[in-house]
């Protein structure tokens, strides 16, 4: 059988967060019946292609958005239940769903559950209130301490939290505090994203984040921090406890096979790269609509390597890019970032440093 991943693409939210750039709407709510049915369609129709009797087994479902838990929990029941009727889905899949604060209470927690949903994350981003309200998040710091209790209280196993670094209003202190706050529930995972400034809105707040200076202060000091509860770094912007890293997003970063679903979703499967539409009333007409359709060559599975593997703390695996290109020459490019200790050498792998993650882009370039 040949692995293939699902990522699922909820585009609806209470309202738009000004640092957010991805593919969602606050003002179709009425829309997701219509949505859900599109969605369904199309799971029954690419099933066709990539289920069990295609070869194909899904190893992790992800949903994903916008915010996934908006929606009623009995449709996200029903998605997976259409899922696993269309496709082969292997015994013990990881399922994750994205929610927000404001959309987590007990029920839907246990709903859930009984859906099969199995991973859960957060979208924290901040505990200030002054900070949230900056950037229009629908929630404050009650509702994020509310929603870690009904994780508490349900005994949910595998949660994570997802903070920015470099918001309106953070500094290094109140950076901390809200690190060792978080830290006292217990979160088996932690992604801490530093605030992209390529974004529609970010004029109307970057003057009030915090410099370049500070945020690298806040990412070295995190780094220890995490390191000492006993978190694994094994991504740039993700930490795990032992054995709760997200077998999702580390698929991704392996360049495994993976099928989009939903408005706008990206997908990669069988060296063939596309994209679904982005235009929601054209999804609801023909969920099958793609555009962006091209096929990986070589020379672009070689860069997205380099890309994707110095993310993680497996690195540049030798023995695996000598199938792509040639080693030397990728060694000679990588000597210049050894000595300066942001590329660590190891046996056959090239890792990048904590010190290397700051400045991965220019190094991912060089290695190119």
């Amino acid at each position: 059988m040949k692995d293939l991943s699902l990522y699922i693409h909820i585009p609806f939210c209470k309202t738009i967060c000004l640092y957010c750039n991805f593919l969602t709407f606050a003002n179709k709510q009425k829309k997701i019946p219509e949505y859900v049915d599109a969605l369904m369609r199309e799971i029954s129709l690419r099933a066709q292609k990539y289920d069990g009797a295609s070869g194909y087994a899904i190893q992790t479902i992800y949903f994903g958005g916008g915010t996934p838990s908006l929606i009623d929990p009995l449709l996200i029941k029903k998605i997976v239940q259409e899922i696993k009727k269309a496709f082969l889905v292997k015994r013990g899949c990881e399922i994750t769903i994205e929610c927000n604060p404001e959309s987590v209470d007990s029920e839907r927690v246990r709903i859930w559950r009984s859906t099969g949903i199995t991973r859960f994350s957060l979208g924290v981003q901040s505990l200030n209130k002054k900070t949230l309200w900056r950037i229009a998040r629908p929630h404050d710091a009650k509702m994020i301490f509310r929603a870690l209790r009904v994780f508490k209280k349900a005994r949910v196993k595998h949660f994570g939290v997802d903070f920015i670094m470099g918001l309106p209003g953070q500094t290094l202190d109140s950076f901390k505090e809200e690190v060792e706050t978080i830290l006292k529930y217990t979160p088996t995972h932690a992604s801490f994203y530093f605030l992209s400034y390529d974004t529609k809105k970010i004029d109307l707040f970057a003057k009030e984040c915090p410099g370049e200076e500070e945020q690298i202060v806040m990412y070295e000091w995190l780094c220890g921090r995490l390191k000492k509860a006993g978190f694994s770094h094994y991504e740039v912007s993700n930490w795990a406890l032992k054995g709760e890293e997200c077998e999702h997003n580390r698929r991704y970063w392996e360049q495994k096979d993976y099928l989009g679903l939903g408005l706008g979703a990206h997908s990669i499967v069988g060296g063939t790269m596309w994209e679904n539409g982005s235009d929601f009333d054209a999804y609801l007409k023909n969920p099958l609509l793609v555009t962006n359709e091209m096929r990986i060559d070589k020379d672009l599975k070689r860069m997205e390597y380099i890309m994707l593997r110095l993310r993680t703390n497996k690195g540049i695996n030798l023995r695996e890019y000598e199938k792509m290109g040639d080693v030397k020459e990728l060694s000679a490019r990588a000597e210049e970032f050894i000595t300066s200790e942001h590329i660590r050498k190891t046996g056959n792998s090239l890792k990048a440093t904590e010190k290397g993650f700051l400045i991965l882009e220019m190094i991912t370039k060089k290695l190119i």
